[in-house]
């Protein structure tokens, strides 16, 4: 498995990308309250990380990614994220606070990147390549 991000299409980058602000968001508050504050890993976030692993793994691998059981984890760390980001949300003198934080919203857009990552990607061959390599030094 090689890091070969400038072979990789749009959606391969997306997918990476992600991975990476998923894996920062977790040194970031996932819960904000004022005087409480607590990381990602304090909340266990790293478990959501779980959905993050079919598609890098495709990505590392440079094979066909299904698109379903893509698009099926992809979604689910979108729902997972959202549904914990609303599980903190707590009564405080009368009226409803989100107690969610920077970390856990970071994490939350890194999850709608990734699935639009994992729609957008598709496999580039050594043959594909080798043909943008001709036409970009024709073109020269």
């Amino acid at each position: 498995m090689n890091i070969k991000f400038k072979e990789w299409n749009f959606g391969g980058k997306l997918i990476f990308i992600s991975t990476i602000l998923a894996i920062i968001s977790l040194f970031m508050n996932w819960v904000d309250a004022g005087i409480l504050r607590i990381s990602g890993f304090q909340q266990q976030g790293y478990l959501l990380l779980i959905f993050y692993i079919y598609p890098v793994y495709k990505l590392l691998k440079g094979t066909k990614l299904n698109k379903v059981l893509g698009l099926i984890c992809s979604v689910l760390a979108v729902i997972s994220s959202i549904a914990f980001l609303s599980s903190k949300s707590v009564d405080f003198f009368g009226t409803t606070v989100n107690a969610g934080g920077s970390g856990l919203y970071l994490f939350i857009i890194a999850s709608i990147l990734l699935t639009i990552g994992t729609i957008k990607y598709k496999v580039v061959t050594e043959e594909e390549m080798d043909i943008e390599v001709n036409n970009i030094n024709n073109v020269k």
